[in-house]
């Protein structure tokens, strides 16, 4: 029998020799992991250095072309997120910020396009905005009214009625009040206007032709015998009213260069001639009681007319798409 002291001589080199051993896989197994790691980067550098597949888009960066909404992209360590930056007050699609800088894809953006195309401000459908005038733009071409900020008055009383005709300056709003008795009385011209806004107060006042252009013209013949000659709205959006008792009438008009047209007839009686409206989208004429006795015609995308007691003697002929005709026979239909 072995004494006790070479039994655990014998107990301790054994486990001595199972230590190392353990040991000895231990270094094995993490000598083939980092064998197999190097492996796996191998693969992997080598199939990106040979044109791998494209990537499932969550790391794509914008090196390529614009970042898309909700990704982030860097480009020599810049961030670019949300679908590219936008300059000056637009307002992207995709969440992304609104910088002074340029799109990562390379094209060019300026306020209101966040599509990459170059624009002017406040348009993002790639058409022609309207250029609005300033003060010192009205300074330069009112030369026969006074400037309200960026609009031209004229006003012609019983002082100045301004016989001889009024015109307002090309390029900037204008505003027209014919306050005097019969002022005003050899027209008014207002086609190459921004805007317009004729106010016909005096009795027998605007006697004379009106014609107007521009964003928009606004017509009110408020006194009795007012707008004695034709109207004719030539602006993408026309707001004409025959208030006053016998106003209007010469024949009121709507051209084709219009968009919208209302043609207001309240005055007892009023809007004695025709009315015509060829207006692109929508049209909207109302005739008091005894009103717009001669022919009513309207075209466009949709048409109302509104006759009230006798008034629309003269019939209605819609052409429009959409046609609503009130109080009176539609001879068109």
């Amino acid at each position: 029998m072995l004494d006790s002291a070479a039994m655990d001589a014998g107990a301790t080199g054994v486990g001595r020799k199972g230590s190392l051993a353990k040991a000895h896989v231990a270094a094995n197994g993490w000598r083939a992991s980092w064998l197999g790691f190097v492996a796996w980067a191998g693969l992997v550098l080598t199939s990106t250095a040979c044109g791998g597949p494209a990537g499932n888009g969550l790391f794509d960066s914008a090196s390529g072309g614009a970042a898309t909404a909700g990704q982030s992209a860097t480009m020599g360590g810049k961030l670019a997120t949300g679908g590219g930056e936008t300059s000056a007050g637009a307002e992207p699609s995709g969440g992304a910020q609104p910088t002074s800088g340029g799109q990562p894809g390379g094209g060019e953006v300026t306020a209101g396009n966040s599509s990459g195309g170059d624009t002017t401000a406040g348009n993002a459908s790639g058409g022609k905005p309207a250029v609005l005038a300033t003060e010192a733009d009205c300074q330069k071409a009112c030369t026969n009214g006074v400037c309200d900020k960026a609009v031209c008055v004229i006003t012609c009383d019983d002082d100045h009625p301004c016989p001889e005709g009024v015109s307002c300056p090309a390029g900037v709003p204008c505003s027209v009040a014919c306050t005097g008795k019969g002022s005003c009385s050899s027209g008014i011209e207002c086609r190459d206007a921004e805007s317009c806004a004729v106010e016909c107060s005096g009795a027998n006042s605007c006697s004379g032709n009106i014609n107007c252009g521009g964003n928009s013209c606004e017509v009110r013949c408020l006194a009795p015998g007012a707008c004695l000659s034709e109207v004719r709205c030539d602006a993408d959006q026309c707001d004409l009213r025959c208030k006053g008792a016998g106003s209007c009438p010469g024949k009121i008009s709507c051209s084709g260069e219009s968009s919208g047209c209302l043609i207001e007839c309240s005055g007892q009686p009023s809007c004695q001639n025709s009315l015509d409206s060829a207006a692109m989208q929508e049209t909207h004429i109302s005739c008091a009681d005894s009103a717009c006795p001669g022919q009513i015609a309207c075209g466009g995308d949709s048409c109302s007319v509104s006759c009230n007691g006798q008034s629309c003697s003269g019939g209605v002929c819609c052409r429009a798409g959409n046609c609503m005709v009130s109080g009176a026979d539609d001879k068109c239909r």
